[in-house]
Formats: structure tokens, sequence, C-alpha cells
């Protein structure tokens, strides 16, 4: 850590100075760790521990250590580094009944407490819940926590068996626009699909030309059942026209390139369901297990919209793809 460091952030210290195991290693390609703490840097006499995802404005309290009589110093730490990092959003797993009750935030229903700084960002959809139990259900996943309520398994290989296009490196695939599109549309949904590619995209998930050969005729039959059945702009959703379709009461499952959250390239569907003040609440299927992530850190998180046009684009040329879901009447 560099002395501009500290003196940008007062109260963080070194992750080095924390008992052993109160902190996970730092890897390059990770969720940001920091620490914040109270007294010397070196021999801090309160510490919390947050992660933080490199694309969302939500820190993450996962490790708290401090007597009952610092902790509403160590709270006010927290929320000035927080602010200093541009956060929106303070939560903790319900475990941590110390943290959560020196910093204030609220139970959410969800699994989690948690604390806006700042204006709320409240979703006026009732989203589902639910982590991808394999490498290539995003796309479904994102569908059925459109759709709402409890979400299970049976339901996510239900919609990934009618959406599947991909063959993947190594086994099964993910889901195209098309496909993904169109298992939206048969669960009630009024479905309205941006897609700027002109021919068959993912090509680079499958690692043989009969793989591919077989990917493109699928993506060609869901692409004429889609022209058939539903709206198609064959042209990308703009930052803008991304802001009005949510503020007017869609959903959007948007497709991005998971570089710049786990730093590879990967294509993936998130969710994306209120908006404000040019913050987004998004649903992020994917739980990064070596981050130690659980749905806490993935479900009605923080994104900025520029942040998303910049994920929002995958592949070589890249194309951006997004479905913009609204609730039949």
């Amino acid at each position: 850590m560099s002395p501009k460091d500290m003196v940008a952030d007062p109260f963080r210290i070194p992750l080095s100075a924390l008992p052993t195991g109160a902190a996970p290693a730092e890897r390059p390609e990770a969720a940001r760790i920091f620490a914040v703490g109270l007294g010397d840097a070196e021999q801090p006499s309160a510490f919390a521990v947050l992660r933080q995802r490199r694309t969302t404005r939500m820190m993450m309290v996962i490790g708290w250590q401090c007597d009952e009589a610092l902790s509403a110093e160590l709270a006010d730490a927290v929320l000035t580094f927080a602010a200093s990092r541009d956060a929106r959003l303070i939560r903790a797993t319900t475990g941590r009944s110390a943290a959560i009750t020196a910093l204030g935030l609220s139970d959410s229903g969800r699994g989690y407490a948690q604390r806006w700084i700042g204006t709320e960002i409240v979703s006026p959809h009732h989203t589902g819940q639910f982590t991808q139990t394999t490498g290539f259900t995003c796309g479904p996943v994102s569908v059925a926590m459109a759709m709402g309520g409890d979400v299970t398994r049976a339901v996510e290989i239900e919609i990934w068996r009618e959406a599947t296009t991909i063959r993947g490196l190594t086994g099964p695939g993910g889901c195209d626009p098309y496909g993904t599109a169109l298992a939206a549309a048969r669960r009630g949904f009024n479905v309205e699909l941006w897609f700027d590619a002109t021919e068959a995209v993912l090509l680079d998930r499958a690692n043989s030309a009969e793989k591919q050969n077989l990917m493109r005729f699928v993506q060609s039959e869901f692409r004429a059942e889609a022209e058939r059945q539903l709206t198609i702009h064959r042209e990308a959703l703009d930052g803008r026209g991304l802001t009005q379709a949510v503020q007017d009461g869609a959903q959007v499952i948007l497709l991005i390139d998971q570089c710049h959250t786990h730093d590879h390239h990967a294509p993936h569907w998130v969710l994306l369901h209120a908006e404000n003040e040019g913050c987004f609440l998004v649903n992020d299927p994917w739980a990064e297990p070596d981050d130690g992530e659980t749905v806490a850190d993935v479900d009605c998180i923080p994104i900025d919209l520029e942040t998303l046009v910049q994920m929002g684009a995958y592949g070589d040329p890249a194309y951006r793809a997004a479905l913009v879901l609204y609730h039949k009447p």
C-alpha cells in the first residue's frame, strides 16, 4: 500500500496486519479485499474486512473484529471508507450480527442486511433469487429470476433445454439470444430483442468445425422462429435505450463479457430490473466460489450505466445483445 493510498483512505490498513485467516488472500483476478481499522495500521485495535466486485458499487462485510466500546467508531470508519470509494451500498449476511447492529443495516428479507449510502434503488419487480448450478445456465436463470417467485433447479434446466444452442469446449453449453428470447416469450413475457450481430455468434465456445456447424444450424432455426414471433431490432440497445426501458418498467437480460468482473473472457447473461440516477440493480446468476461469494454478493447489486455499457459487448468483432422483457397485461 502506497503512502498516497494511506492519505486518501485514512482508515484503510494492510491485509498483512490482520490475524492469520482473518481475510482471504488477494488475487489479481479476484474481487477486491479491503481492511478498515482503528488505531495503529500495523496493529489495529479493531477492524472490518470488506469485499467488493470490481464492477459493483457495493461492499460486502466479510469480517468484523471489534469490542463493543469501539463498534460505533469502527462503523463510522467503514462508512467513511465506503463513501470515499463511491460505494452506494453496504451489505452483510445475517450471521454477522455485530456488524449489522454497528452499521445500522436493515434486514432485506432476502438473506442479508444492508444500508444504502445516498438514494436507495427500489425495484418494482418481485425478482427471483438464485445462483446457477452449472457453468452454462446463466441465461435460463436470468429468465427464471425475471419470472419472480421461487427459482428452482428444475426450472433452470427446463429453460436451458429449450434455449441451448452452444456446444461447449468440454461439454454442454449455454444459450444464444434467439433461444433465450423465445424461452422468455413462452413464459408470458412480451419480448423485444436488440441484437446487432448478422452471423452466428458464440462460435468461439466450440473447439471443432463440427460443433460450430451444429451451432450455426441451431441458431438459424431459433432465429427463424424468433423472427416470426418477436420484435427484433437489428442494432444494439445503447445506454439511453437501456435506461429508458428499465424506467418504463421492463426487465432487461443483458449479454456481458465476464472479463470485467472475473478477468477472463466468457459470455454471460445478467438481469437488470431497476434504475436510479444512472445506477442499476442487477441480479448476476454467477457467484464466484474462488472469491467465497454467495447469493448475497450477486443479488440486487448496484452497477453504473457506464460500467454496464462497457461490460455489454462480447466477441471479436464485438457484438451486443439485450432482451427487453415486459409483463403482459
